[in-house]
């Protein structure tokens, strides 16, 4: 490749690891968060660490962009350095979970969809107006035995 035009294409592993890790100082700095976790080695977030955090009082920005979304450029620039996805890996890794969630007690969590090629989180099925209660000990038992089943990059979405 000659030329001075940049890419519009993902960089790559490496490159997408440097951008979370630029985010992840962000949040740890300019967001608030100093306990916000390393991104794990393949480059995506620690979700379970992030949600952990989140579940705190007052520390629901955690999830996303840090106080007042001081960190949004960061993520976004990490979002778009995420190498693409095979997304029938993404959905039966999702439907495992999500079966695994109702054989844990969690019987109203629902499956994930295939939409125009891309896989779409089940979970709640009226996120508008939850009716699961992710805050219950029943849940969190089942999120904790299922977690497994989800692989890197999709353990944040549903």
């Amino acid at each position: 490749m000659t030329g001075s035009t940049p890419s519009t294409q993902p960089a790559g592993k490496s490159a997408f690891y440097d951008a979370q890790l630029e985010y992840v100082r962000c949040m740890r700095t300019k967001g608030g968060y100093e306990d916000y976790p390393d991104p794990k080695l393949s480059g995506y977030l620690d979700w379970a660490k992030i949600e952990e955090i989140a579940s705190r009082a007052g520390q629901n920005e955690a999830v996303k962009g840090g106080r007042n979304g001081v960190c949004n450029a960061e993520l976004q620039k990490a979002m778009r350095s995420e190498p693409e996805r095979d997304q029938q890996k993404a959905y039966e890794s999702m439907l495992a979970h999500a079966k695994c969630m109702r054989d844990n007690g969690v019987s109203r969590f629902t499956n994930p969809t295939m939409s125009g090629g891309n896989a779409i989180p089940g979970g709640d099925p009226n996120p508008a107006s939850p009716s699961i209660d992710t805050t219950s000990p029943a849940y969190k038992q089942a999120r904790q035995a299922c977690k497994t089943k989800l692989i890197d990059g999709v353990d944040g979405m549903q």
